[in-house]
């Protein structure tokens, strides 16, 4: 699937700072010694162990009907039938006719972990109105490659050779109806729908038991995958993915080795999720690391220099942190050389969705701890919070894409928020639309 960047939490520009130095060119060298120490002690810090860290929630409802689109515009074969002979009514048959057998649907089902249910459904129709349907149910386990950061479900035509085909009692009565209404008027006084009933077990018998085989690779043999649903997963290190579902969500619960805290006790979905959405919920923690990841690549500035600037030569390298409690959101700011200093600016985000994107606010930020030497002092404090520049816009995100039946999906947050440790988004999901096609130019004679 071809690479594309998708923010999944985009956060808008968050602090910026100046600092003004005054003093002697050289710091003590305590100060110094304390400041390269604590640099060390943040690129050195390490994680949880084995814990989810992000959790990414897609509706069942959402998968099915996404692959069920393109799959009911496969075109349906005919069956013929046999006559139905009755007792009841000799030499009087009925004439069945032929069914059309179809696909109606693919369902992504609850299943244990690291597992995946799904159930094909057939539609057989009879001048052009439904009879009943058919249903193959397959247990499979997807192919999970965390070191490819993607969670990849299929299921080829073939695999559906040692499913056994079931009728739902409904979809049995449905037929046994239609049996009873093709005979004719007056007769079915003489007819017992018992009898139907097992006539009507014995068609549906011999045709799950033998035609079904043959009409589900006619109608499917042409396809290369029946299900074929990829996501692509933030560019985190995972060590583990796991894949639970419950009766609504097919959850995808991220383990990484980012030193970052776990998501807080609970499931998948925040209170207060829009259901009918995908959802995101990751811990503060994995939301600083993750900008800290941007950093590291190159996405954010990793050097400012003492206006507070992006300068790849400036003196001060920048960290983001979390810390559990009154403004969990932390920036780090540490000049080794010189007038050695660290600075700390700690601030409670508000995270809002706006107009498709996703925008960071924090009101309360201030200058949390300053360390260094007496003179090294912190000289200006913008408030301002849209200056770009110690800025998150692409540092959260990385590239969450969806991509079902080779259609790719874009991701759109229409809510998000901050609740305690937790950072929660709702995605909706629209395919992308297809680049147009030029048409080859035309050699005028």
């Amino acid at each position: 699937m071809p690479t594309r960047p998708a923010s999944l939490l985009p956060l808008a520009s968050l602090f910026t700072f100046s600092l003004a130095l005054a003093g002697a060119s050289g710091c003590a060298a305590s100060a110094c010694t304390k400041v390269r120490s604590d640099r060390q002690t943040f690129l050195q810090r390490k994680g949880p162990g084995d814990a989810a860290q992000l959790v990414i929630a897609v509706p069942l409802t959402t998968l099915s009907q996404s692959l069920t689109f393109p799959l009911s515009r496969i075109q349906p074969i005919k069956v013929p039938l046999p006559d139905l002979e009755l007792p009841q009514l000799p030499g009087l048959g009925i004439d069945l006719g032929s069914l059309e057998v179809g696909l109606r649907s693919v369902q992504i089902l609850p299943a244990a972990e690291g597992q995946v249910g799904l159930r094909v459904t057939f539609a057989l129709r009879s001048r052009g109105r439904d009879i009943t349907a058919i249903d193959l149910d397959a247990i499979i386990a997807p192919q999970i490659t965390p070191g490819d950061a993607s969670v990849r479900l299929s299921l080829r035509p073939q695999d559906l050779v040692r499913v056994r085909p079931s009728l739902p009692p409904a979809e049995h009565r449905k037929f046994t109806d239609f049996i009873m209404s093709l005979v004719p008027d007056g007769a079915d006084r003489l007819v017992s729908r018992g009898r139907v009933e097992q006539l009507t077990n014995k068609i549906l018998g011999d045709f799950i038991g033998g035609q079904f085989p043959k009409v589900r690779d006619q109608l499917l043999g042409h396809l290369d995958t029946l299900v074929d649903v990829e996501i692509d997963l933030p560019p985190v290190p995972l060590a583990r993915v796991v894949l639970r579902s419950s009766p609504t969500d097919l959850e995808l619960w991220l383990h990484s080795t980012l030193p970052a805290a776990p998501l807080a006790p609970g499931r998948a979905r925040a209170p207060g999720s829009d259901p009918r959405l995908v959802h995101v919920r990751m811990s503060g923690g994995t939301a600083a690391e993750l900008a800290n990841q941007g950093i590291t690549r190159g996405q954010i500035p990793a050097r400012y220099d003492a206006d507070g600037e992006p300068n790849p030569n400036g003196e001060f390298e920048a960290g983001v942190g979390w810390q559990s409690g009154p403004r969990p959101l932390r920036l780090y700011a540490w000049k080794q050389a010189g007038v050695c200093a660290k600075v700390v600016f700690a601030g409670t985000p508000a995270l809002r969705a706006e107009r498709g994107d996703l925008a960071l606010a924090v009101p309360d930020a201030r200058i949390e701890k300053v360390t260094g030497a007496f003179k090294a002092r912190v000289a200006v404090w913008y408030s301002g919070l849209g200056k770009q520049t110690f800025a998150f816009s692409q540092a959260v995100a990385g590239a969450t894409e969806f991509n079902l039946l080779g259609v790719d999906y874009d991701a759109t947050p229409l809510r998000a928020s901050v609740v305690g440790d937790d950072l929660t988004i709702d995605l909706s999901l629209a395919p992308q639309p297809r680049p147009a096609t030029r048409r080859p130019a035309t050699r005028k004679p």
